[in-house]
């Protein structure tokens, strides 16, 4: 292994519940992850309103694991009929766990990349097709300049 080479260790554990007290509030081990599904889950629950807090850090760059903390309203909020849509619904009349919270987020997240996926998908095919019209049009202007040149030729011969 060169100077510059790193070994990153695999996490002890795959995924841990940490804190004790109300369901709403618990902090997650995220074993052999770092700032990008961290931040992705932060931003997800931020956005849902039943959610007051939502944070990750990662302790320090040579462990693979990602904290992240849930705090969701103690007590149930009456959503409005937007936010049932955004959150699927439910709202069962208790407040939602952080353990709730987390999972809908992985869900949504989840949606989110197959949408993302689909989207890449039908952008790369008609990438290709553009692609392959683009390199039919420019050997045609390759072959009208080299006849464009023999026709030159032959007058010049002339």
């Amino acid at each position: 292994m060169s100077v510059n080479e790193v070994k990153i260790k695999r996490a002890p554990t795959a995924f841990e519940l940490r804190g004790t007290g109300p369901p709403t509030s618990r902090t997650f081990v995220l074993g052999d992850e770092d700032h990008t599904l961290g931040n992705a889950l932060r931003h997800v629950l931020i956005n849902d309103a039943r959610v007051d807090f939502a944070g990750y850090c990662v302790p320090h760059p040579s462990e693979p694991v990602v904290h992240v903390r849930v705090q969701s309203a103690l007590t149930a909020r009456s959503m409005t009929e937007e936010d049932m849509d955004v959150v699927g619904g439910g709202g069962g009349g208790g407040p939602l766990t952080a353990i709730e919270a987390l999972k809908e987020a992985c869900a949504t997240l989840g949606n989110q990349c197959d949408l993302v996926l689909e989207q890449l998908g039908e952008a790369a095919n008609e990438v290709k097709v553009d692609r392959e019209r683009m390199d039919r049009l420019a050997e045609e202007d390759r072959m009208n300049e080299d006849e464009e040149e023999e026709e030159e030729e032959a007058e010049e011969e002339e």
